[in-house]
């Protein structure tokens, strides 16, 4: 009984036991995965080099090299198909043509328009004139009335060079001569003959009527020999001795003669030839600047030219020009520009004048709302005042444009004295004008009158 006391337990010390048992099974099975964690995991079996891959030291045999070759020839993976490779297809076949026309055209397209290409023949022409010395060149005018012109110029020789130019109206104008420049100093002498084929001529006076416009011709030769020094940066003053030839005949390209339309015997020089000897003299100041495509300052000049007639020519007169211009800017993008600008003719002696030598209003130089000498007499007065605004600028701040509005008011008269009220002509407008940093680069305008419209297009303006 005592026995088989000791070996019998009760339920209430057995449920202890079994709960130590259970703890220590639990910690025998989580300790070696601690543990095992720890290690440096086992490379699965088939990664393994088996004996065939494995590379032993030294030469390489033939058979050991090509198990080489095939371990690395072993043919990619192998994926089962999925909804991807079912609807890619379909969608490619309908993607395709927007693809085409959205994606693949534009960017073609971009390409061809972006892409450098070798320059056209004419390009390469200009360049290879260019290059040897030849430059042609278009002027948008090259006289009274000439329209625009092609120009050679050729300077392989410089400082000598040729220029020849005809214009549209058939004016035409041939020059050669050398220009020798120095520090302070400059010297040009040029050798010219000019051809105006359709001057026009209204009459004399203030009071003429635009209905009666006609033309002539006038041939010249002149040959003249100028020197400048520069006393300083702005200040410049030139002097000059040349010859002058003059005829004047019918205009080319129109039946509207001033010979059928005035009495030339009352304009001296129309049915004349006239020679002359040339003296000329000049100064310039120019106190203005460039800054951020705009000018400041005032810039004034004086000019006398003094003729003395030559064998057969019984005729002597002097010819005065003086202006003065001025820039003041309102802010970078705003300016306000003002010239006045004056010519005077007097005789003395002889028959006088010639009518082509008189004093004009008209054009871009005193009038822009009236064409090219319009007026003439033996003085004249013009103020021309401008309002400039920059209404575009290129990005890198290397081009802009701007648009300009002007009120031009002039007058001629025997001498700027006898000048009345009934005799100043007033004109306005407005233009566009493109230019770099310090350069005009051209413009185009609308001017308006008493008389109508006047439209034009010029590679430089007067100021």
């Amino acid at each position: 009984m005592t026995i088989s006391r000791r070996r019998t337990k009760s339920p209430a010390r057995a449920g202890p036991t079994l709960l130590v048992f259970f703890a220590l099974a639990i910690a025998a099975g989580v300790a070696p995965s601690a543990v095992q964690g720890q290690e440096t995991p086992e490379v699965p079996s088939d990664s393994v080099a088996s004996g065939a891959d494995t590379i032993r030291a030294g030469p390489v045999s033939p058979a050991e090299a090509q198990a080489i070759r095939d371990t690395l020839q072993r043919p990619p993976a192998q994926y089962s198909a999925d909804w991807v490779d079912v609807v890619e297809f379909p969608l490619k076949v309908i993607g395709w043509p927007l693809d085409l026309v959205l994606v693949r055209f534009p960017a073609w397209l971009v390409g061809k328009l972006t892409a450098p290409r070798p320059p056209s023949g004419l390009v390469r022409t200009y360049r290879a004139m260019s290059e040897w010395g030849l430059r042609p060149t278009i002027r948008t005018t090259i006289g009274p009335r000439s329209a625009a012109a092609l120009e050679l110029q050729f300077d392989r020789y410089y400082p000598f060079y040729v220029h020849a130019a005809v214009s549209r109206r058939l004016s035409q104008r041939y020059r050669t001569g050398v220009i020798l420049n120095g520090r302070t100093t400059w010297f040009t002498s040029e050798a010219k003959w000019q051809r105006d084929a359709q001057t026009p001529f209204y009459g004399i006076g203030s009071g003429t009527n635009a209905d009666d416009r006609s033309f002539y011709r006038r041939d010249r030769w002149d040959a003249v020999a100028r020197t400048g020094i520069k006393v300083s940066p702005s200040l410049i003053f030139a002097g000059g001795v040349a010859y002058e030839h003059n005829e004047v005949d019918d205009p080319i390209g129109t039946s509207n003669s001033i010979f059928g339309a005035f009495p030339t015997d009352s304009l001296y020089g129309a049915n004349q030839t006239t020679e002359y000897l040339r003296l000329e003299l000049s100064g310039t100041l120019n106190l203005t600047r460039w800054q951020d495509f705009q000018q400041t300052g005032v810039t004034a000049g004086v000019a006398a030219r003094s003729f003395f007639g030559l064998t057969g020519t019984d005729s002597d007169f002097r010819l005065f020009t003086a202006f003065l211009q001025t820039y003041l800017p309102i802010n970078e993008q705003q300016l306000l520009a003002f010239r006045v600008i004056s010519d005077i003719s007097r005789d003395d002696g002889g028959e006088g004048v010639p009518f082509y030598h008189l004093s004009t209003l008209g054009g871009s130089r005193s009038a822009l709302g009236f064409p090219s000498s319009r007026f003439v007499d033996y003085d004249m007065l013009s103020f021309m005042p401008e309002y400039r605004f920059e209404i575009w600028r290129e990005l890198h701040s290397r081009m802009r444009a701007e648009t300009f509005l002007f009120f031009h008011y002039g007058a001629v008269g025997e001498t700027i004295g006898s000048i009345q009220g009934g005799d100043w002509h007033p004109s306005y407008g407005l233009g566009l004008r493109l230019s770099r940093p310090t350069a005009l680069l051209g413009l185009a305008y609308l001017g308006f009158s008493a008389e109508g419209m006047t439209a034009g297009i010029r590679g430089s303006w007067p100021f």
